[in-house]
């Protein structure tokens, strides 16, 4: 029923972990031809909302339960965060891929932390060894929101307030 009604599965596995609710049967969904993207559902059910680990996460699980490595590489899994996120949301015309034309969505991480060598291969060294607080900028539509460790679009003492 859902993918002939078009509709799109955004997985969040810690979240479902955490929650006890299970494991979704990953290769039964992309079976049926549905869209899937990486998702991290909120911190009141995952504490972060760190999509590296989130991915890192869905390969471990899955690769676990199917016995199966090769099929949840980190190349796949950067996809579903990435391309595959963006097909999900119906946007991959706009977003998903650095391409001319599109949003310029990116993050930069520098790869020469010593919990990052040696980078033998970059997807898997990102998936693998990276964690979120590794992203040193985020940029959205071409616009820089976080660098040097701060955001660049909110006072973030101002909202430490409301807090």
């Amino acid at each position: 029923m859902i993918a002939e009604s078009g509709s799109s599965i955004a997985h969040c596995p810690k979240s479902n972990a955490k929650l006890g609710h299970g494991r979704a049967d990953l290769s039964a969904i992309l079976r049926a031809g549905i869209r899937v993207g990486i998702g991290t559902d909120s911190v009141a059910s995952n504490n972060t909302c760190d999509l590296i680990d989130e991915a890192r996460f869905c390969s471990l699980i899955h690769s676990a339960a199917e016995c199966d490595p090769q099929k949840w590489s980190a190349k796949r899994m950067i996809e579903m965060m990435t391309i595959r996120g963006a097909e999900a949301l119906g946007m991959q015309d706009k977003i998903g891929t650095l391409e001319p034309g599109k949003e310029a969505d990116l993050v930069v991480i520098p790869l020469n932390a010593a919990h990052l060598s040696p980078v033998n291969d970059i997807e898997a060294t990102i998936l693998f060894s990276a964690r979120g607080q590794d992203v040193k900028m985020t940029v959205v539509s071409g616009k820089e929101i976080f660098s040097d460790d701060s955001i660049r679009t909110v006072d973030e003492r101002e909202l430490f307030e409301i807090f």
